[in-house]
């Protein structure tokens, strides 16, 4: 209970100090053959403007989705919109995710990779900043090349070699563990993964099918079981859709990171600042008031 108690006074906190995003100027969206795809809650929706606004005043072009919750409060929804006009509301409820389970993130999977059938996707949480050169991701969007969000320099590899690598971990989190069964998957030396972050990531179009997502889910769930359902195996199941689509890249520090506060590259230009450290020192908010002056600054000009 106290853990989530000062959740929320970080949250109140980080709120408070990025609250003049709100005073930011709305997006220009401009059109372009892929989506920014996002899930935002309730609790997001400062955040998320702060983080989308950071991409889109680098990528520059692009629609974008909202995946939100049925009783996100119209309150909620109209100030999206005056931020971001043009922007597309999915309900996460209504979102079929045929065999696959419900919860984790797995509905915005499978919606991307529908979504994909049509066009490139590019999956950004609200929880992530950009403050740099990212020309690597333009590219990607440019050319039709699925991305990850690398962590610890691991490359693709086999799902065998990925197997081999997770049983030299003892940490019992889910993610780990289903990387240790990878190789009693049909096919594992064929097969890849990459060990990445499911934060930010690119679907290439007609890049991965969402059929065989079902079966990866299928073959996890079988080998797994009850522990399926834990948080962390939809990421799992990105890393895999992604490693497994042609031409796939990883994206490496010190450019792109998920912060640690022991370790901040000099030369980072994307952070995503996950649940364990988001809040630490202030960094995000402090970051994000940068973000927010860039924004500000570019109006006046």
């Amino acid at each position: 209970m106290f853990d989530r108690f000062r959740g929320k006074l970080n949250n109140s906190r980080f709120y408070r100090l990025t609250r003049e995003i709100l005073l930011t100027p709305p997006l220009r969206i401009v059109d372009a053959p892929w989506s920014i795809v996002s899930m935002v809650a309730k609790s997001d929706v400062q955040m998320y403007m702060l983080s989308l606004k950071s991409f889109y005043a680098r990528i520059k072009r692009g629609k974008v989705i909202a995946i939100i919750d049925r009783d996100l409060p119209s309150s909620s929804r109209e100030l999206l919109l005056r931020h971001i006009p043009g922007l597309r509301f999915v309900i996460l409820e209504d979102i079929d995710t045929g065999i696959c389970q419900r919860g984790g993130t797995w509905e915005r999977l499978v919606y991307i990779l529908d979504h994909t059938r049509d066009e490139y996707a590019v999956q950004l949480d609200c929880d992530t900043l950009t403050f740099g050169d990212i020309s690597e991701v333009s590219h990607c969007l440019e050319n039709n090349i699925p991305f990850t969000l690398g962590t610890g320099g691991n490359p693709i590899v086999t799902m065998r070699e990925a197997a081999a690598e997770a049983r030299k971990e003892t940490a019992n989190y889910i993610g780990l563990v289903a990387e240790r069964h990878f190789d009693q998957f049909p096919n594992p030396d064929e097969l890849k993964y990459v060990r990445a972050s499911s934060g930010f990531a690119g679907f290439s179009k007609n890049g991965f099918p969402r059929e065989s997502i079902e079966a990866f889910h299928a073959k996890l769930a079988d080998l797994l079981g009850a522990r399926n359902k834990e948080w962390g195996t939809e990421q799992c199941a990105s890393n895999f859709a992604i490693a497994n689509s042609p031409n796939a890249v990883v994206l490496h520090r010190p450019k792109y990171a998920n912060y640690n506060p022991a370790n901040v590259p000099k030369n980072v230009a994307f952070l995503h600042f996950f649940g364990t450290y988001r809040y630490k020192n202030d960094y995000f908010a402090k970051r994000g008031q940068e973000v927010i002056k860039m924004l500000s600054a570019s109006n006046a000009d």
